[in-house]
């Protein structure tokens, strides 16, 4: 509900690169969202014995280095992102953790 100032009458809109140039790094930004709530809900429910994720810190914590060294790090290349996703959190990225971190509570 913005409007343009007075006598403005250029395209800024396509002076941001992720807008117009490279859509894609949204898509990627959001793609790390998703990896990142489904790879801490998945600590929170196998290294943290299912604790709410919300109440899970896991700051210093020697599991869940090891838990990313064998399910994240240690893999290197030999999967793509897909399989890594499933690997590490026993299913394919999808939104339902992203989605349960905004609910409220």
């Amino acid at each position: 509900m913005l409007k343009r100032p007075m006598g403005r009458n250029e395209p800024d809109y396509a002076s941001k690169i992720h807008i117009v140039s490279a859509p894609v790094y949204y898509h990627n930004y959001m793609m790390g969202e998703l990896f990142a709530s489904q790879l801490h809900h998945a600590i929170a429910r196998e290294i943290y014995a299912g604790a709410d994720p919300a109440t899970v810190v896991y700051v210093n914590s020697r599991k869940v280095g090891d838990f990313m060294r064998k399910k994240v790090f240690d893999l290197g290349r030999t999967k793509n992102w897909n399989e890594l996703t499933e690997f590490a959190t026993g299913e394919k990225l999808n939104p339902k953790a992203f989605a349960e971190d905004f609910r409220a509570r």
